[in-house]
């Protein structure tokens, strides 16, 4: 009976040990969970940060995207005002996205996509300012951060062959050609090609252009014109894009003259000539005599260009031209231009102008008999027939330049079978 009692006492003294030693070896295990076991917050902003996302606690709050665009003669922060946000916020967000672009670039018609909680606070700011290029600015626990995001883009050159039956414009569109394409395609030929006379239903046009697209093979826009070609019923016009040694890009013809001219013959885009130069009835002044220019059929308010570099050495009103801009050019030339309904901003005696500029818009004033652009050329202070003068070339390859363009130009044949 005694050692049944003591084995009893053994036993109970053993298991008060075992779960004494337990409880003193368990608590500091816990004390020490819970000092190194992390918040919830804290948890989050590890995991935010190791993905490179920037935390903002919304609660249960959610979210929303929407875009807006830019309307003429507002500013960004007065758009991103009119959703709610205060003056000084707005401030924070255009001031963090001048950190990158200038603002003053941002132009009427630019797309501003937003993300915002349910309650109207902003969270994000994008400005997708060209098609590989998006400026970004978020909210962060720092306040208004922003990042420049660019997209990989990959030029994928591609011919396109062409027939004309109505127009060039219907033709690009039947072919699937962008119109910013084509509309360089026409600069290019407006050199060498009178589109009233010279362009028939069955000419060719074949251009090589570049695709710009992604990464996933999506072409998101139109590169560079590579090649611009038109087979006319009795010669075919052609123009090489070439970058010269000293980094200037150009178009050339196989000669390695410019296309581009000292002077355009059309200032006018699609315009129709409702009068051409010479002698005949001047039916605005009453009486037969020499008609010194061409007149360009278009709408009043069409945009002018100067037909090449120059210095304005008239711009202001004419009894007979109305409001008319005369053009000093080198090589002896001049060019006028007149009737327009307002000459363009900026655009006074001594002011140097570029080729393709706009000096005005046409009109319908001083002595004339309907809306129209005049345009004169004068070679030695004598007007000269401007769709029969033979324009100088604006610049002419040599050595090695010349070299280099006729390796190139034969490359791009033998590969896309341009001729």
């Amino acid at each position: 009976m005694q050692l049944q009692r003591f084995t009893i006492r053994y036993y109970l003294l053993i298991s008060v040990f075992i779960i004494l030693t337990a409880t003193l070896i368990y608590s500091p295990l816990r004390v020490s969970a819970d000092v190194s076991q992390p918040s919830s917050d804290s948890f989050k902003t590890a995991v935010f940060s190791e993905l490179g996302t920037d935390l903002v606690d919304l609660g249960s709050d959610t979210y929303k995207d929407s875009s807006l665009n830019l309307a003429r003669g507002e500013s960004l922060s007065d758009l991103l005002q009119g959703t709610g946000i205060s003056s000084l916020e707005a401030f924070d967000i255009t001031d963090s996205l001048g950190s990158i672009i200038d603002m003053r670039r941002i132009q009427a018609g630019q797309i501003v996509n937003l993300r915002q909680t349910s309650g109207g606070r902003i969270l994000k700011v994008s400005l997708p300012v060209s098609f590989d290029r998006t400026i970004t600015a978020r909210w962060t626990s720092q306040g208004w951060q922003s990042t420049e995001q660019l997209t990989d883009i990959y030029p994928i050159p591609t011919v396109v062959t062409t027939r004309i039956e109505s127009s060039l414009f219907q033709a690009a569109k039947d072919s699937g050609i962008p119109l910013s394409i084509m509309m360089e395609a026409i600069g290019l030929f407006s050199f060498e090609v009178d589109f009233q006379r010279d362009i028939q239903p069955g000419n060719i046009v074949n251009l090589l252009y570049e695709k710009l697209q992604n990464k996933d093979g999506e072409t998101i826009a139109a590169g560079e014109l590579l090649y611009a070609g038109m087979e006319l019923d009795n010669r075919k016009v052609e123009a090489w894009r070439y970058e010269r040694l000293d980094g200037t890009v150009e178009y050339y013809e196989e000669s390695g003259d410019s296309v581009r001219k000292a002077l355009l013959k059309t200032p006018v885009d699609g315009a129709r000539i409702s009068s051409g130069f010479g002698y005949r009835n001047i039916p605005a002044l009453g009486f037969s005599g020499l008609h010194r220019g061409i007149d360009f059929a278009v709408r009043i308010g069409t945009p002018v260009m100067v037909a090449g570099d120059g210095e304005v050495i008239i711009a202001g009103w004419h009894k007979l031209y109305g409001y008319r801009v005369m053009v000093r050019h080198a090589n002896h030339y001049d060019t006028m231009y007149a009737h327009f309904s307002r000459i363009a901003s900026g655009i006074r005696p001594g002011v140097k102008v570029k080729q393709g500029e706009v000096i005005g818009y046409s009109g319908n004033t001083g002595n004339s008999t309907g809306p129209h652009c005049h345009y004169e050329v004068h070679y030695y202070g004598e007007p000269v027939n401007p769709s029969t003068l033979k324009f100088p070339p604006g610049h002419k390859l040599e050595s090695d330049d010349m070299n280099l363009f006729t390796l190139e130009r034969r490359a791009l044949i033998a590969e896309f079978n341009l001729q």
